[in-house]
């Protein structure tokens, strides 16, 4: 599995939202992860539909992709997590486009870090700490939540819900990974 194109399908899906690009991003993910998914008969303006009431708006997003909802004591959007993420991001030599526009704990810009640490890590191995930590402290404190809010309003989807599916098999298989390494160590 080529991780980092995952990743960046993962991203792209959760940060764009619009048909074509959940489109592109869907089939990108689907194929990496050799899924059996009939890709052709999808309603992908359903499938918008169903990210923009989730994840957007216009009503209070019943499953936001931001991770102080879930790790804030009051769910508050650009508290301390979302600070955290911003000084994390600055340590790792990530600088965001768009700062301001989304907050920087969205899954987008996390999954684009974890992309940006595994690049890393091809030159500086101890990006790979850095990723590991990541995704054990972090990712898995909130993502899980996320995923099982969401499946949960899904309703009809099919390809948000199987991203979903695969966003949370993907975080519990690097998990695991990552258990299994310290373990070795």
């Amino acid at each position: 599995m080529d991780r980092v194109k995952l990743l960046e399908a993962f991203r792209d899906f959760f940060h764009y939202g619009r048909k074509e690009q959940l489109k592109d991003s869907y089939t990108t993910i689907t194929a990496v992860c050799t899924t059996d998914t009939n890709r052709e008969n999808i309603n992908w303006d359903a499938e918008e539909f169903v990210f923009n009431r989730l994840f957007v708006g216009p009503m209070s997003p019943l499953a936001p992709a931001v991770a102080s909802v879930y790790l804030e004591p009051e769910g508050l959007i650009q508290g301390s997590v979302t600070a955290e993420i911003r000084n994390f991001y600055m340590s790792i030599g990530l600088a965001l486009e768009d700062v301001g526009r989304e907050p920087e704990d969205c899954i987008a810009y996390e999954l684009d870090a974890c992309r940006h640490l595994l690049l890393m890590g091809k030159e500086l191995p101890e990006a790979d700490e850095t990723y590991n930590a990541f995704i054990r402290e972090h990712m898995a404190a909130w993502v899980p939540e996320f995923s099982r809010r969401a499946i949960e309003n899904c309703g009809e989807s099919v390809a948000v819900k199987e991203v979903l599916v695969l966003l949370s098999q993907w975080l519990a298989s690097e998990t695991y990974t990552i258990g299994q390494n310290k373990e070795m160590a």
